[in-house]
């Protein structure tokens, strides 16, 4: 059996190539994604010609302080495979792009003041909106608990807290003003089939501003799709933060 000599020359000038310009683009790729991103690192696996032609067989990667879209991220370390990218189009001054859609498995861990440092975003905020509503909804027409103190006349929320506990997170959102009732909600979290976000024994409790709270309201467990794209392994509630461990389907934008 015969084997086609190696041209030293043109290997080493793809490398050259490869470590010139492929990792500029996807850092600039990455920050053009988020909002802001601290302590990148990341390796990529694969041979010269593979990388060369678009295919990337593995890219690792660990950030610190990512923020997407105002959700704040503590630490990520993460693994993406089967990645093609227009890699020619780069190497003649292209932006980074995406091809097809490819898996990211890893860990996240967001810490309690990641949690309330997003808080502002609006995809937070509209989600515990949602959440409110559809936990309290039975409440309100059976133990009369005037959501709109709490949510706003006009659907926005007053300002909210989050509290991390073991296995459980609360919830508080203050009353319109000092001599308002606050609400208090504490509940589980745990996922199903890697993409149902269950709220688990979810508790409500209103706290008025002088005198001792109400007694607890016990709500309906609720659960949230996160689509098929997510496959959540693990998820773990502690006073420090909540750690998810698995995997998303990364598809690129149109």
């Amino acid at each position: 059996m015969t084997s086609e000599p190696v041209n030293s020359a043109d290997a080493a000038k793809g490398s050259r190539i490869i470590s010139r310009l492929l990792p500029p683009a996807i850092r600039l790729w990455l920050h053009t994604q988020l909002d802001h991103l601290d302590g990148l690192e990341f390796a990529i696996d694969g041979k010269d010609r593979q990388i060369l032609g678009g295919y990337l067989p593995g890219v690792t990667l660990a950030a610190r302080q990512a923020v997407y879209q105002g959700l704040h991220v503590s630490q990520a370390e993460v693994k993406a495979t089967d990645i093609r990218v227009n890699l020619p189009q780069v190497l003649r001054g292209k932006p980074l792009r995406l091809l097809q859609p490819f898996p990211v498995d890893g860990q996240v861990t967001v810490l309690a003041e990641d949690l309330r440092a997003s808080l502002g975003s609006a995809l937070l905020g509209e989600g515990l909106r949602d959440v409110l509503k559809q936990l309290l909804a039975g409440a309100v027409s059976n133990q009369q608990v005037p959501l709109v103190s709490w949510l706003g006349e006009g659907g926005e929320s007053s300002e909210v807290d989050i509290a991390l506990g073991s296995d459980r997170m609360t919830l508080r959102w203050p009353g319109s003003s000092l001599s308002s009732d606050a609400l208090e909600l504490s509940l589980g979290l745990a996922m199903r089939e890697g993409r149902w976000l269950c709220l688990k024994q979810p508790v409500a409790t209103v706290v008025p501003a002088i005198g001792e709270p109400s007694s607890p309201i016990a709500l309906d467990e609720i659960a949230f799709d996160l689509g098929s794209e997510v496959d959540i392994r693990q998820l773990a509630v502690t006073p420090a933060g909540i750690d998810l461990v698995g995997m998303v389907q990364v598809i690129p934008a149109d």
